[in-house]
């Protein structure tokens, strides 16, 4: 028999009264204390009618009741309504739920559901609960009625679990709104503060810098334009003729401290904005790579469709070029090409074109004719750099063809297995638990590699 079905056969033979003077919360509870060695005489409900059925199904002997009190026989909770007060501790006490009312309502027992556990007595503080014992056939019948008390005790364990699950929820709930809201109150001065600094520095942005004169002309100003207006206030107060000249020499020095900074904002140069500078130099160079690219790409003799994006990507240039002199705020000229220097670039990159395709050639294993038309176009690549190395001025690099010796593929096999020997008696010496045998293959297999090495013929 299973662990399960030895707990559900014992708590077959339980009264079902859940009334805990077993020392459990439940007789479920004590059905598994029993079913793991625990004594079989605990249950004073049940007496010594289960304490032998239980001894039966466990094939043990059959011990005295344990139970300071002695058997307890078949009875029921009875409320003396009159005297209720309607506080609800014996709802809540109640295992099986056989108590019903409302808070300052009176309470009254289902009688067909009380299994008599006596639980309810000791919460009521007003002590208005009897305990009355059945008589036949009332002591019967509720023997009987076992099962029903056992499934209302599960039902009432369930409700008290959803009931806990959703208090749970509800506290994690508002605990979480009232974060949240605590949160953003809190947040909310931060996010003012930062928006306010944000405009400062959009409205710093968009003001150009000054420089230290025009900022010097600026202050001067403002101050001469303050002093006229305390003088004018003066005047028009107390009306002297020392006020009236003042006021004539403060208006005079205020007229030229306007039109000097007036002066100074208009002659200043504008300043170069560091984004858009920045952005017009990456568009520039961009636009010399694409065309670097193309000519490369391209060779001496590009198409018409070639030619023509030459044509586009030398205009974008020029325009990348025209957006970065405005930036700067000062136009410069190119810098021109020479005719001569326009041809040797051509040259280079036909050069560099032409030995890219022997190699690859060379590589694939072409024929003899195609290596030999590959090798003569690159021969006319080469003096077709000089001569326009000739022609720009420049003098022709000592250009010295070096013919490699071809690696022999056994000595190539013979050093990749040398490398390979080394390597595995390396990784063998460097393990403390390296079987012997191992290593002396290993080392046999270096002597061999390195005896194969020495007997190839040297260049």
């Amino acid at each position: 028999m299973s662990q399960a079905s030895l707990i559900q056969s014992i708590d077959a033979l339980l009264p079902q009264t859940q009334c805990g003077k077993c020392g459990h919360p439940g007789c479920k509870p004590y059905a598994e204390g029993i079913a793991q060695g625990e004594a079989i005489n605990k249950c004073p409900p049940g007496g010594s009618a289960t304490i032998h059925a239980l001894a039966d199904l466990l094939k043990v002997q059959p011990l005295p009741l344990d139970a300071p009190n002695g058997p307890v026989p078949p009875q029921i909770a009875f409320i003396r309504e009159a005297e209720c007060i309607g506080c609800t501790k014996c709802i809540q006490a109640c295992p099986v739920d056989a108590i019903v009312g409302a808070a300052k309502q009176m309470h009254t027992v289902i009688t067909d559901e009380c299994t008599g556990c006596e639980l309810c007595v000791a919460p009521c503080p007003v002590d208005c609960i009897d305990i009355l014992p059945l008589a036949e056939p009332a002591a019967s019948a509720q023997r009987q009625h076992a099962d029903q008390f056992r499934q209302r005790f599960e039902f009432r364990n369930a409700r008290l679990a959803r009931d806990d699950a959703r208090r749970r929820a509800e506290r994690e709930a508002r605990a979480a709104r009232a974060a949240e809201a605590q949160q953003s109150t809190a947040a909310a001065p931060l996010d003012a503060v930062q928006a306010a600094i944000e405009r400062v520095k959009a409205q710093k942005a968009a003001t150009p810098s000054l420089s230290d004169q025009q900022k010097r002309l600026k202050i001067e100003a403002a101050m001469a334009q303050v002093a006229l207006k305390k003088a004018e206030d003066k005047l028009e107060v107390y009306g002297t003729s020392d006020l009236q000249a003042l006021v004539v020499e403060l208006r005079a020095a205020n007229e030229k401290a306007q039109a000097a900074l007036k002066a100074a904002l208009e002659d200043a140069a504008p300043q170069a904005d560091e984004a858009t500078l920045k952005q017009a130099k990456i568009a520039a160079a961009m636009s010399r790579t694409q065309l670097a690219r193309a000519e490369k790409a391209f060779g001496e003799s590009p198409t018409e469709d070639q030619q023509a994006q030459l044509v586009e990507l030398r205009a974008a240039v020029e325009q990348a070029q025209q957006r970065l002199d405005a930036a700067h705020g000062s136009p410069a000229a190119p810098a021109p090409i020479s005719e001569g220097e326009a041809r040797l670039k051509q040259a280079k990159i036909a050069l560099a074109s032409h030995r890219a395709a022997l190699k690859s050639a060379e590589h694939r294993g072409a024929n003899a004719a195609e290596l030999a038309s590959l090798r003569l176009a690159l021969a006319d690549a080469e003096t077709a750099l000089h001569t326009a190395e000739d022609a720009s001025g420049k003098q022709p690099p000592n250009l010295q063809r070096i013919e490699k010796r071809p690696v022999d593929p056994a000595m190539r096999a013979i050093k990749t297995e040398l490398a390979y020997a080394r390597a595995d008696l390396s990784k063998l010496e460097r393990q403390p638990d390296a079987d012997p045998a191992a290593l002396a293959q290993a080392r046999e297999r270096l002597h061999k590699a390195e005896q194969a090495l020495n007997e190839q013929p040297r260049p």
